[in-house]
């Protein structure tokens, strides 16, 4: 939390002054500490978010379905069914002729 307390106060600060424009940019923040993995979402209006599952930008609506749809099952897997289920949602966000590899 504090890494993206600390982004986040940065990302506000343009919008409290007259005549500056905020960044505009969301970011994801992954993290892992002694009360266990955490992912964090910054928006473009410079808030920011703990969330469970997330996927943010261009086509990422099918991979926060896929996400959403599975994210229950995600504290009882291995590492490595974890990356499939990344890799899986990414796989839904991509263009039809686009291929995972």
């Amino acid at each position: 939390g504090y890494l993206v307390n600390t982004v986040g106060q940065k990302l506000q600060k343009p919008t409290q002054m007259y005549g500056s424009r905020p960044y505009g940019v969301g970011i994801l923040v992954a993290g892992y500490d002694r009360d266990g993995p955490h992912i964090f979402q910054t928006c473009p209006s410079a808030n920011y978010y703990e969330c469970k599952a997330m996927a943010i930008g261009a086509r990422s609506q099918s991979a926060r379905t896929y996400l959403e749809k599975h994210f229950k099952t995600f504290p009882d897997c291995e590492p490595d069914q974890l990356i499939r289920h990344g890799l899986r949602a990414l796989r839904d966000c991509l263009r039809n002729e686009a291929e995972l590899s």
